[in-house]
């Protein structure tokens, strides 16, 4: 395979977007970049889609940033759509 690979996405429920390359964090994306991310994803090899959103210069624009639970980031989309919640009151 030589195609991109090793990447792997995540979303916030702020509309947020990371690209994550072999764990560590590539890019953080933030209104119309990331709505036209998800776009792109939903038409062609996602592989290619996230390499080209990263850039191909082989740096990371954040390097050694691990993903984390306390990072407040979700899958990458497939498992669940995505929600508005409400915060309860009294």
């Amino acid at each position: 395979m030589s195609g991109a690979e090793g990447f792997d996405y995540r979303t916030r429920t702020n509309g947020e977007v990371a690209i994550f390359h072999h764990g560590k964090m590539a890019k953080m994306m933030r209104d119309q970049e990331a709505q036209d991310f998800l776009a792109a994803i939903k038409d062609g090899d996602r592989q290619e889609v996230m390499s080209r959103f990263v850039g191909n210069d082989g740096q990371m624009s954040r390097p050694g940033v691990q993903a984390t639970a306390s990072t407040g980031l979700h899958g990458n989309g497939e498992a669940h759509a995505v929600k508005d919640f409400r915060r309860k009151t009294g």
